[in-house]
């Protein structure tokens, strides 16, 4: 991974402060840091320190990861059908269709799963710090959150903190089961 550079700082520092119609004097107001300070910032003469970092980050409306982030991240995520990344699934025989790339102090993850069928074998138990929410689209899964099974099908949804131990499986032998996962981040706003 590349280290960021302190003219790419100043660049998206610059970038979203012209965006938001904000003059360095708006910014040292807010921020409580000197418009000269800030100029050199943005011109890739001097790195912020953290505390300067957050502070203009904090003026600027914006998580201070925004700025430093080894690449920089769209706004928005837009995957369109045809542009899915496909994944093979780790924990059970499948596939996973990514649904939603990061965005800036993004908390939510999205994915579409696919169970092949004759997967109803033992359920492979994992942990995290996460929070899951799942929502079955077809077929029949089972689902394990510390020592309790659940049986879900075609529209039932669960959802856990995720550093419990759990699982899932595909209940049927002859056909897929699909279901979209969604996890955000714990201990965040």
């Amino acid at each position: 991974m590349d280290m960021i550079t302190k003219e790419e700082i100043g660049r998206r520092i610059k970038k979203i402060r012209e965006q938001q119609h904000f003059t360095l004097k708006n910014v040292e107001a807010k921020a409580g840091i000197s418009a000269t300070h800030i100029s050199e910032i943005e011109r890739g003469k001097t790195s912020p320190t953290i505390g300067a970092l957050i502070r203009i980050a904090d003026a600027l409306g914006k998580d201070p990861a925004y700025f430093i982030e080894d690449r920089e991240l769209n706004e928005v995520s837009f995957i369109a059908l045809e542009d899915r990344e496909k994944k093979k699934l780790e924990r059970a025989a499948g596939e996973i269709d990514v649904l939603t790339n990061s965005i800036p102090s993004g908390k939510i993850n999205s994915q579409l799963i696919t169970l092949a069928p004759g997967s109803a074998g033992e359920i492979e138990m994992h942990a995290h710090d996460a929070d899951e929410a799942i929502l079955v689209l077809s077929g029949e899964i089972r689902f394990r959150v510390e020592e309790k099974d659940y049986t879900l099908n075609e529209g039932d949804s669960i959802y856990y903190v995720a550093s419990q131990e759990h699982g899932y499986a595909n209940a049927s032998e002859s056909e897929e089961a699909k279901m979209i996962w969604f996890a955000s981040e714990r201990g965040v706003d």
